[in-house]
């Protein structure tokens, strides 16, 4: 899946308003919430709303996702057998917490596309890792099936799970080894990491220094709880003029060694390497370089 990911808006799967704001947005990502958004008198309702939404969605006009609910929920096999033939470009599994869990998933997902004619294994998923059990099992998650292509981070959950509060200013310590384990996973795994969402919509800046925080980390994305947060997100993973100037004297540079026959190469009167152009690569494949 070649779209970029940096902003995954969750939009409760029950209220239209909501839905209709969403899909004239300019996220990367809207996922259609079924679970914790949704009050459960309203669960039956949310299926429906969100199959009709992907049904009358357009082609390619952005990516749609839904977080189904939990695995270990009465609503979750449901969920998937209504879900998956609408074709959602991606399905949130969210509170997983061992790979079984996510193969349990795959096989009946496998079925529901199988049963419907749709290419075995186009229905992607992002998993969420909202517990230390699940933390713990992320890579082995990751590796579950062939049609995951992240992992995410529940960080309300997770610091539930852990016993204490999330704070939402700062460095987030209570956060620090969670979304470090979590990119780690994903990185050996060979897909993305999306990090949880900021609650906060009237917090500028805290929005601002979180999402640059977790760009460090290496994440891919960020969840979001408002449109009004889209832009900051898209601002700090876009590479700025400087980063993208840089990256095309590294390129330049390397090619211009390649000629001599010599990978000692000096930018800006910092010696760079390898691993420095593929940083550079990647820079100006973000900026569309």
């Amino acid at each position: 899946m070649a779209n970029p990911m940096r902003s995954l808006l969750w939009v409760p799967g029950n209220l239209k308003s909501r839905i209709d704001e969403a899909m004239a947005c300019d996220a990367d990502c809207i996922v259609l919430d079924l679970e914790d958004t949704v009050p459960l008198s309203e669960k039956i309702l949310a299926r429906k709303m969100v199959v009709e939404t992907l049904q009358n969605a357009k082609a390619g006009r952005k990516l749609i996702g839904v977080r189904i609910n939990s695995w270990q929920s009465p609503f979750a096999a449901d969920d998937v057998k209504a879900v998956v033939k609408a074709r959602p470009d991606i399905i949130r599994l969210p509170k997983c917490s061992t790979a079984e869990e996510m193969q349990e998933a795959d096989k009946l997902i496998c079925e529901i596309e199988a049963e419907h004619g749709i290419t075995i294994g186009s229905t992607k998923v992002i998993v969420s890792i909202e517990s230390a059990l699940g933390l713990i099992n992320a890579f082995p998650i990751a590796k579950a099936a062939k049609r995951i292509i992240g992992l995410g981070l529940g960080v309300e959950d997770y610091t539930t799970d852990l016993k204490t509060v999330r704070s939402t200013k700062g460095l987030e310590l209570e956060l620090m080894y969670g979304r470090a384990h979590l990119v780690v996973a994903a990185r050996a795994a060979g897909i993305m990491a999306i990090d949880g969402a900021f609650l906060d919509m009237h917090d500028v800046e805290g929005l601002r220094a979180e999402t640059q925080l977790i760009k460090q980390l290496g994440f891919d994305g960020k969840g979001l709880v408002h449109t009004s947060q889209i832009s900051v997100v898209h601002e700090v993973f876009t590479p700025t003029e400087q980063e993208v100037a840089f990256a095309q004297r590294v390129v330049q540079a390397f090619k211009q060694a390649d000629k001599e026959g010599s990978f000692y190469v000096f930018v800006d009167g910092k010696l760079v390497d390898p691993p420095v152009l593929a940083k550079a690569q990647r820079i100006l494949d973000l900026s569309g370089l």
